[in-house]
Order: structure tokens, then sequence, then C-alpha cells
């Protein structure tokens, strides 16, 4: 007997096939990489940072962005009152201040 002859006497059952579809979308989203798992074009957002000139009374917010995969060192970025983001440097004295100013609060 060929080893044709012995596939084609092999039907699969309608119940395994239901569950081959049904594991499909669960084995996709498993093998494909998410953003902070690639090495796609995710990169840290500052490139140049500010430290100092820049007083916190002028900030509307602050983000930090912890160091990860997608950049090295951790992020600070001020939101100023008149709209424009600026990158801080989150070794200044000044700005080390203020983060444990805020993580107190």
């Amino acid at each position: 007997m060929s080893a044709l002859a012995m596939f084609r006497g092999l039907r699969p059952s309608p119940q395994l096939l239901f569950l081959g579809l049904l594991f499909l979308p669960a084995v996709v989203a498993m093998t494909s990489a998410s953003p902070e798992e690639s090495d796609g074009d995710l990169s840290c957002i500052c490139v140049k940072t500010i430290s100092s000139g820049i007083h916190p009374k002028h900030f509307t917010s602050l983000e930090v962005i912890r160091a990860g995969r997608h950049c090295a060192v951790p992020q600070l970025i001020a939101t100023l009152k008149n709209g424009r983001k600026i990158c801080l440097d989150p070794q200044a004295s000044l700005y080390k201040k203020v983060v444990k100013k805020l993580l107190k609060s």
C-alpha cells in the first residue's frame, strides 16, 4: 500500500476540524510579536534632554517612561503650559526632586 493511498484513507473528524479552527486564532496571536518584544522601529522618544532652565511651575503634566526593550534609559517628558512637550534629564537634581515630590503625594 502506497503512502498516498494511506493518506487518502484517513479522514479527519468534523470535531477535530472544529477544534483546529477554534485554536487557530490563539496560535496566530501567540506567534505574532507584540510591540514591546519586537526589534522594530521602537526607540527612545527623548533624543535630547534638558537638565536645567525650565522651572517645574511651567509644567502641566509629567510623564515617566521606564527603561525597557524600546529604550535603555528612563525618559521624563514634561508638557508645558503652552502645550509644548520637552524631554527632561532624569538625572538632573531639580527634576529628581520633582519626581520624588510627586511620588510622595
